[in-house]
């Protein structure tokens, strides 16, 4: 069986070394990096299941499968717990021998991106709660270094769900003004009379109700950052006001006829086109201007898809901690589900999808089952074009490239970089057809 297994193993085109007994595969493991091993559980000397206990033990991320003649259901339970991965009862076909090998392997290779996929988040290059990869959000963040420490207004602009605040945070947080107010308002949610008193505060009598005097938002953030969020919700009264402070950084409380200095730094957003409102009377176009100095444009998640992978990893770790759940990743189906579908509510959206199914799911991969139904029905029968699709082994694919190239293409350095053994990389360069410098290291 034992000289069967390795021609068939063999002709598949895995690496294989077939041993007699369980300390002569312990010795080989402890001299070589192996990623699966196949044992009988009646061997002479150590037996199948006190190997699976010492390679355990030496090498946890082994995958090990176990050969039995003496299938129960106890005995598989033991397996499983000790940490075998599969179990086949003899006698066994070939076909079923290839067809198990076949899954742990790709499990092991979604794990194993997965774990990229951590360690590509570690490293990202964000601001705050910013993930980002693509190129129009690194773009962004340049812009952000550039600017961050002026005092000249900004307006974010971009769809629901985008963002805005994250980066209008960003843009404070890492300014010389991070160890201030970042005060945000949402100008859409109240009427003028209420966001006249909130930003400007008021004097005692200024109106019915007001007991006492109130500092308004302005000059409670002074020295700091107040973050106008859906400007393009002001009335045209409210805006002759801000066009004030913007105009010589002078607030004056309602009920009162003095006017205060104020050092405030104004970030706007908007999800509105304020151009073509300039145009119908609807928005001051001398507003415009002062608060669109310098202007930044949230792409939607459609446009950078090559950031959903992060993302939902990002959401997954996040609501599997809340929740006391250990999800380790996604089922290669759940991310092309994840990174076809067109994200018409943006992060939040995927947020909300990723939360949802980590409260559904009771595997330790997140399946496409736990997605929202509309979200899977959506796609069913869709053949996706390749153009439209940055999926994890692209990312991947990408990633093994960058750090083969900046270890010149070692493979034992670039291995140890990626935290994957050098046989694995072998196996990942030819499945992703990675090309090959004309001399290598």
């Amino acid at each position: 069986m034992r000289g069967a297994l390795h021609v068939v193993m063999s002709k598949e085109g895995y690496q294989v070394k077939a041993v007699e007994s369980a300390e002569e595969a312990l010795k080989s493991i402890k001299g070589q990096t192996f990623d699966l091993l196949i044992t009988d559980i009646k061997l002479p000397g150590l037996n199948g299941m006190e190997l699976l206990r010492a390679v355990r033990k030496y090498d946890p991320s082994l995958s090990i499968i176990v050969i039995t003649a003496y299938s129960t259901v106890d005995q598989a339970v033991v397996a499983m717990k000790e940490g075998a991965e599969d179990y086949l009862s003899k006698p066994f076909n070939l076909d079923e021998i290839r067809i198990v090998v076949r899954k742990v392997r790709e499990r092991r290779e979604l794990e194993q991106q997965n774990r990229q996929l951590h360690r590509q988040l570690e490293r990202k290059y964000h601001f705050e709660n910013i993930i980002a990869v693509s190129e129009k959000m690194t773009d962004l963040f340049r812009t952000i270094q550039k600017i961050k420490d002026s005092k000249s207004t900004v307006l974010i602009t971009g769809e629901t769900g985008t963002g805005k605040e994250l980066v209008a945070k960003a843009i404070h947080y890492n300014s010389n003004r991070a160890d201030r107010s970042f005060l945000p308002v949402n100008c859409g949610a109240l009427p003028d009379t209420l966001l006249e008193s909130e930003l400007f505060g008021y004097i005692k009598g200024a109106f019915t109700g007001a007991m006492r005097d109130k500092r308004g938002i302005f000059e409670s953030a002074d020295g700091g950052t107040v973050f106008l969020d859906e400007i393009g919700d002001v009335s045209i009264g409210m805006q002759q006001n801000l066009l004030r402070v913007l105009d010589n950084g002078e607030i004056q409380p309602v009920g009162s006829t003095n006017r205060t200095q104020v050092n405030v730094r104004i970030i706007a957003s908007t999800n509105k086109d304020l151009t073509a409102m300039v145009k119908q009377g609807e928005f001051r176009e001398d507003l415009f201007y002062r608060i669109n100095v310098i202007g930044l444009r949230l792409p939607p998640l459609r446009e950078r898809r090559e950031d959903i992978a992060l993302l939902a990893v990002h959401f997954l770790r996040k609501y599997a901690t809340e929740n006391n759940k250990r999800i380790d990743g996604f089922a290669k189906e759940t991310l092309h589900l994840l990174e076809q579908h067109a994200w018409p509510g943006n992060v939040r959206e995927l947020e909300n999808v990723i939360e949802r199914a980590v409260l559904l799911e009771t595997a330790d991969l997140l399946s496409p089952e736990s997605l929202d139904p509309n979200l899977r029905s959506h796609h069913d029968g869709e053949r996706p074009m390749p153009e439209e699709i940055q999926d994890l082994e692209r990312l991947v694919r990408a990633h093994i490239i960058e750090t083969l190239q900046k270890t010149g293409y070692s493979k034992v350095r670039t291995a140890e970089l990626l935290g994957i053994d050098r046989t694995t990389l072998w196996r990942m360069i030819r499945r992703m057809d990675i090309p090959e410098p004309e001399s290598e290291s």
